[in-house]
């Protein structure tokens, strides 16, 4: 969960870094190691992007998995 404008920025950075990642990995590995090896990258981007619009909306609760502002 994001509280603070300083957890916002790290989690922009930390998103900004997992793609570059993953795209870098995308070009180097065959489609089958990249589906193992980016499916916990990609959940973790979800969850990431999911607290970011939880904090933008200025709302942190949720219903059934969908943000309610």
């Amino acid at each position: 969960m994001i509280d603070t404008l300083e957890q916002f920025e790290q989690a922009e950075e930390a998103i900004t870094k997992m793609k570059r990642f993953l795209l870098a990995v995308r070009r180097t590995h065959t489609p089958e190691a990249y589906r193992a090896l980016s499916a916990p990258i990609l959940r973790e981007l979800q969850e990431r992007e999911r607290d970011i619009l939880i904090y933008l909306s200025g709302c942190p609760s949720q219903t059934d998995g969908f943000l309610t502002v």
